[in-house]
């Protein structure tokens, strides 16, 4: 699975933790507003039940009480306030008229706890008035035992601590409110349908509000880490032509974040000593290449004239014809090292030119029938015709000749070595391919590195150092084209080489492809690179 940027991690982290908030605040808001709202019924209650005391002093009075607390919230509120009367033995006096379904008046809890005085203190009631004494004063004859005084007597005022609870009815849910002195406990109700419709909306407003806030979080995020990236963007794109040819690119100084200036210096630095590092190898691999070649050649020349010299079948003729070959392998090691360290450079020059690839093919197959006969393999190959490329004609030759080279050495007794040439969309493929055990997987990656060789390879008694595919690899990226492996398991390897064709419109005419045809046949070989 492909792992998130870093820019959207930083928008869903935005948005995650932004959520959590939210969720956390808004939460705490729906609790405190529903607190709020259970308070304020708990007054409103209050307020109800010692509006008129006065008036529960008979029984008379009690559907006075409900029509004014029907005056009080309307023809609108009908069905929404509820109330009930009992004495202090929990004895039912009065039920209003609408008593919810469900809810049993008898289960409802009348005991009711006295208010709390300090020596020296009166008890107050709803009013502020001393326990006992209504707003027309004490009157006459004091409080009686029953619901009111007789004529004259106190209202009834209520000394008792009231006590406020949620009760569930068959298809809604009240607010009740328990009041009353030591004869009577009034309890009024009132519809909490109102205050749970309203939280309901609250909460349905905030969690369809949610998204379009966490969205507009995550898409701030989303910007904010772009534009906290862009220095680190600009870095990558610099350090990315930062290649052998443009190896003098250095990332420019930034002077907006500190963090970011910081950074950018340490890795010019680092540009600074990785250049210095390749310019002084590269140097040191050219120079020794070059340099190498004068002496090689004059000691090919010296060993050439005394193997003339030399006795025929002598042992001293022997001697020469071992140094001889030694140091033609040593000319070609070093002109596969000057070369490399030229494309590593990015100098390698080539010299374009129309090439006849499919003429320059046959002739490099009758090379290669010689080589393969004294091996002992079998060689098979089918060749588009009339195939042309735009390349450095010896160059393409040593690349071409390292795969089969290759093909050859590491084949397997009786094995057999292909070749073919076709086209694939607008390139030109070249496929050799051989028996033998295939190249194991681990070391399938580093074929192409030099002076790598597979375990299998050391082990062989073929020579070589390893440099014969990655020179190869260079000389064909030199001509925008591409050397890979393209299939390895026992019994079969494969590379495929393939490069730009010439389309027919562009290729030579007749005459020139002949002359050019004579004249890849009277070329000498290349030779086989190590």
């Amino acid at each position: 699975m492909k792992p998130l940027s870093f820019r959207l991690r930083i928008a869903l982290l935005s948005a995650v933790i932004s959520g959590a908030v939210l969720l956390g605040l808004g939460a705490a808001s729906w609790f405190l507003i529903q607190r709020q709202a259970v308070e304020a019924m708990d007054t409103e209650l209050r307020a109800l039940g010692s509006r008129h005391p006065g008036w529960l002093a008979s029984r008379a009075n009690f559907e006075r009480f409900r029509g004014s607390l029907a005056f009080i919230f309307g023809e609108e509120h009908q069905g929404q306030v509820i109330f009930l009367v009992k004495d202090a033995r929990g004895q039912r006096l009065y039920l209003a008229p609408g008593w919810p379904a469900g809810l049993d008046p008898d289960a409802i809890d009348g005991a009711l706890a006295d208010a709390p005085t300090t020596p020296g203190q009166t008890a107050t009631n709803a009013d502020g008035l001393p326990v006992g004494l209504g707003r027309g004063g004490a009157g006459r004859g004091g409080r009686g035992l029953g619901f009111g005084g007789g004529r004259g007597g106190s209202p009834v005022v209520f000394t008792k601590v009231p006590r406020f609870f949620t009760a569930r009815s068959a298809d809604a849910t009240w607010r009740l409110g328990v009041m009353g002195n030591d004869e009577l406990r009034l309890v009024v109700g009132l519809s909490y349908e109102p205050v749970r419709s309203e939280l309901d909306r609250l909460r349905n407003v905030f969690l369809v509000m949610l998204p379009a806030a966490l969205l507009l979080v995550g898409g701030g995020g989303w910007l904010v880490a772009g534009r906290a990236l862009r220095p680190l963007k600009r870095i990558r794109q610099m350090a990315e032509r930062v290649t052998v040819r443009g190896l003098d690119q250095r990332i420019p100084a930034s002077h907006d974040d500190p963090e970011i200036t910081a950074l950018i210096q340490v890795l010019n630095g680092m540009m600074d000593r990785l250049e210095t590092s390749f310019r002084q190898a590269t140097r040191f691999s050219a120079d020794a290449s070059h340099e190498l070649k004068t002496p090689l050649a004059i000691m090919q020349g010296e060993l050439e004239n005394a193997l003339q010299a030399a006795e025929p079948g002598s042992a001293t003729q022997q001697v020469f014809t071992n140094l001889l070959e030694e140091t033609q392998r040593l000319k070609r090691i070093t002109r596969g090292l000057l070369l490399l360290s030229q494309a590593d450079a990015g100098q390698l020059r080539l010299a374009r030119e129309p090439v006849p690839l499919s003429a320059d093919l046959e002739g490099m197959i009758e090379d290669a029938r010689v080589l393969t006969a004294e091996a002992g393999l079998r060689l098979a190959a089918e060749l588009q015709p009339d195939l042309w490329v735009q390349a450095d004609r010896g160059l393409l030759h040593m690349a071409l000749l390292n795969l089969i080279a290759n093909a050859v050495k590491y084949n397997e007794a009786g094995g057999s070595v292909g070749m073919t040439l076709a086209i694939e969309g607008e390139q030109a493929v070249v496929t050799v391919c051989n028996s033998g055990p295939g190249i194991p997987a681990a070391d399938q990656p580093r074929i192409f590195e030099r002076f790598y060789r597979g375990d299998q390879a050391r082990g062989r008694t073929t020579d070589g150092l390893g440099l014969g595919l990655s020179l190869a690899r260079e000389i064909v990226h030199a001509h925008q084209g591409r050397l890979v492996l393209r299939e390895s398991r026992p019994g079969r390897t494969c590379f495929a080489l393939s490069l730009p064709r010439l389309t027919r419109r562009d290729a030579p005419g007749p005459a020139v492809a002949a002359d050019a045809a004579r004249s890849s046949a009277s070329q000498p070989g290349a030779g086989f690179a190590d």
